[in-house]
């Protein structure tokens, strides 16, 4: 995700302290497509847009359906 390395991403969800299942849920992706973004497989753009408007604080838990 363009701005926010992979591994950024894994420390904000552990930050929030919730498994990968929960963080990555909310934006509709499964615990382990969560896993292989977080070790550098490429974000599909729209999840990756959902995911940076988040972690900015854009987006929060009620705008989100997962």
């Amino acid at each position: 995700m363009a701005g926010t390395p992979h591994s950024e991403l894994k420390r904000f969800r552990i930050s929030k302290r919730e498994s990968q299942e929960k963080f990555w849920g909310r934006f509709g992706v499964t615990q382990s497509s969560g896993s292989r973004f977080e070790t550098g497989l490429g974000i599909p753009a729209p999840v990756a847009i959902l995911v940076k408007l988040y972690v900015k604080g854009k987006l929060s838990d009620g705008d989100l359906p997962g």
